[in-house]
């Protein structure tokens, strides 16, 4: 139910809509004129403001900007006559919801409705969203509810509050540096030194100069004393990213740093002792690693002193309402994602994980121009190759329709392929029992009674 102020000169026009919309459950007051409507926005608080663009005592432009001043959630639907679309537009770049265009039929406004009431069911979702984020935040941009995040949080407090070595492991994308972040922050080193060393990128040339520092004279261009990353670290962490990826040369050099706790500097002779909590990251397994000869096992069980586990976002699907929003948020977007969407994202592989989810949320607000991101709005590399492109065809039924037209054949083949099984087709399928029912409710091929 929505509550719901209608302004309307005309008076037949006045009580039919109004009995229109009671019948339909909407709790309605209305008034005949701008100036009662000014009045009635100031007065209380609305769901929604339908008002005529042509009014006695103010128009509909006025009534939907102090509506916009006193209540900003308050949605606007403007109605005019075809003379005055173009006025209705303009009310739309100030905030209108949408516009009627009289004659109108009643579908189209519980349309509009029905949206408005879908965006109110987020923007509460979304209130929750936001209570639970600020209570699950190990440290900022480190989110998620699941029972596998939870845990990992809870290692994480306890593995800040030592000085040990630890070792991050997780695919690709999956946050590891994140979570390095939030061991440090909550260390008892957080106030000293945090440097971070992407192993990756640092040639065999470049190794020893950037992580143990050189003398002057040291090699040709060295003009001057360079402090390394070993050293610039002192008294607080450092972060080997992509440790994996590091030659088995270079392994021998860490090795040593981390037996010795000293470096020298390149061209140097001087014995410097480092004082640095080592926190090492790899997105492979580096057991494998060592069983290759690929890896130095000794340098293996000195990283490995404490060892966090990144899950996959596969392996934390019930993540992604929270991760979507939160990523939504950041972009300081005035959009929402409809729940359709939200679904849709839970049932997709993420081989690229948060991050190719972050991407995809940002890839979506930058093209979507209206306020709810829908399924419409997905790329079609997103789509099963049933689906692509046919969205965008002219003439074509809405993504949302192609979707459930999908769904819809999938399921009817493994419901015949089963023999109506409801559980072996919910195994094959890979969702909970009860998931599959839901969906056989929806697309009525069972009764509730079923």
């Amino acid at each position: 139910m929505l509550k719901i102020l209608l302004v309307e000169d005309e008076r037949i026009n006045r009580i039919t809509l109004q009995k229109l919309l009671e019948h339909a459950g909407h709790a309605v007051t209305s008034v005949e004129d701008g100036k009662a409507g000014l009045e009635a926005v100031q007065g209380e608080a609305w769901d929604v403001v339908i008002t005529d663009y042509r009014l006695p005592g103010a128009d509909g432009l006025e009534i939907l900007e102090e509506v916009k001043r006193v209540s900003p959630d308050t949605q606007v639907l403007i109605m005019t006559a075809f003379a005055t679309v173009e006025n209705a537009l303009s009310a739309l770049k100030k905030g209108a919801f949408d516009y009627l265009t009289k004659p109108f039929d009643p579908d189209e406004l519980f349309h509009h409705l029905a949206r408005i009431s879908a965006i109110r069911a987020l923007n509460s979702e979304n209130e929750v969203l936001r209570a639970s984020l600020a209570e699950l935040k190990v440290s900022p941009d480190l989110i998620g509810q699941s029972e596998i995040m939870r845990d990992l949080f809870e290692k994480v407090k306890i593995v800040a509050e030592s000085e040990h070595t630890v070792l991050i492991q997780g695919a690709s994308g999956t946050g590891k540096e994140k979570i390095a972040n939030a061991v440090q922050s909550l260390s008892q080193r957080r106030k000293n030194p945090y440097v971070k060393i992407n192993c990756s990128a640092l040639s065999e040339t470049l190794f020893e100069t950037e992580m143990f520092g050189h003398e002057k004279g040291a090699f040709t261009g060295a003009v001057k004393r360079s402090i390394g990353r070993f050293e610039r670290a002192k008294g607080g962490t450092i972060l080997l990213d992509d440790i994996d990826d590091l030659s088995m040369r270079l392994q021998t050099k860490l090795l040593r740093v981390i037996q010795e706790g000293e470096i020298e500097r390149v061209g140097g002779t001087e014995v410097i002792p480092v004082d640095v909590r080592i926190i090492a990251a790899t997105k492979i397994d580096l057991k494998s690693l060592v069983e290759k000869k690929s890896f130095r096992e000794d340098l293996y069980y000195r990283l490995n002193v404490i060892q966090l586990l990144v899950p996959t976002l596969n392996e934390r699907k019930s993540d992604i309402p929270l991760l979507a929003h939160f990523f939504l948020s950041k972009l300081n977007a005035d959009k929402q994602l409809s729940a359709e969407l939200i679904k849709y994202l839970m049932d997709l592989d993420w081989p690229g994980n948060v991050r190719e989810l972050e991407h995809l949320i940002m890839q979506m607000s930058v093209f979507c121009r209206k306020t709810v991101i829908d399924l419409d709005d997905i790329p079609d590399s997103y789509l099963p190759k049933q689906l692509k492109g046919a969205a965008r065809q002219e003439g074509g039924s809405s993504l949302t329709n192609q979707v459930n037209e999908f769904e819809l054949q999938i399921i009817n083949e493994n419901m015949e392929k089963y023999q109506g099984n409801q559980q072996r087709v919910a195994d094959s399928l890979g969702i909970p029992r009860t998931t599959l029912r839901s969906k056989l409710l929806k697309h009525g091929l069972i009764d509730i009674k079923d």
